[in-house]
């Protein structure tokens, strides 16, 4: 069972394990629904040949690994994140990968760079944890030229559901999840905010992510420890909903998930 907060990842380099935050990313990505979501996001970034793109909140560097073969070597990629620990795992993982692609620490609301620079813009699972989501999407409108593409995906923390005969504790540690996150509910937030900044041609989509149980320990033990500990939830009130999906998943009647909004538009 983890033991680290997954609500507090903007403190990755401040932990007692960023190596925890690590393994969390590297199998969050692996997850089916988020494996496809980032194809629709390709997609709707457009990219080309020789293009210049930025991706905030970077984390490992797998989707500008993506971005940079498709831009090739007359293209360059730009990845930006605010934990140095995960820029410089990202550099060690680009090594030898020969491609057009750079890291660095940076805050999504105070980009360094001028007015108009790149061609595409995305952003994954990163707003949730910004102090200000709108901020954070003007920066990105800022950098990028008009008529260049952004995309964005994030989660709405409200709409997790849990197959469970204990209805308020599911609830509670919802709720208590959605909330502890900086934006848990940018999910449904992001098509107003995308017209807010300047966007237009906005496409928006739905994902039902389904989380494993495996990787749910991962997600929640962080958080519900927490909650113990400062009495949001009893330890009786934890070990019950925990036995009881452990039973389900061995028994194969599993179910727990939640919903992400996948928003993409053109810069005016």
């Amino acid at each position: 069972m983890a033991n680290l907060d997954v609500t507090h990842f903007t403190t990755v380099d401040h932990t007692s394990d960023p190596g925890f935050f690590l393994h969390f990313l590297d199998e969050a990505n692996a997850i089916p629904g988020i494996v496809e979501w980032k194809s629709v996001i390709l997609a709707a970034l457009r990219i080309e040949a020789g293009m210049k793109a930025l991706d905030i909140g970077s984390g490992l560097g797998t989707d500008a690994f993506d971005l940079a073969e498709r831009v090739g070597p007359s293209g360059q990629i730009t990845g930006v994140d605010f934990s140095e620990y995960l820029v410089a795992e990202a550099i060690r993982r680009a090594a030898g990968r020969n491609l057009s692609v750079s890291f660095e620490v940076g805050d999504a609301q105070n980009l360094r760079f001028p007015d108009e620079t790149f061609d595409a813009v995305r952003t994954e699972r990163m707003l949730m944890h910004v102090p200000d989501a709108e901020e954070a999407l003007s920066e990105m409108a800022r950098v990028l030229r008009r008529g260049g593409r952004m995309a964005v995906v994030d989660f709405d923390w409200e709409s997790q559901f849990c197959d469970s005969p204990y209805k308020a504790t599911t609830r509670t540690i919802a709720l208590s999840f959605c909330d502890s996150m900086r934006n848990g509910w940018i999910g449904r937030r992001l098509p107003r905010l995308f017209r807010q900044v300047g966007m237009a041609d906005i496409a928006v989509s739905f994902r039902t992510i389904f989380v494993s149980y495996d990787f749910l320990q991962l997600l929640l033990g962080g958080h519900i420890v927490r909650m113990v500990s400062a009495g949001t939830l009893s330890k009786d009130e934890a070990d019950l909903w925990w036995t009881h999906l452990a039973r389900a998943d061995s028994e194969g009647t599993y179910h727990y998930g939640l919903t992400a909004s996948v928003v993409s538009g053109a810069r005016l």
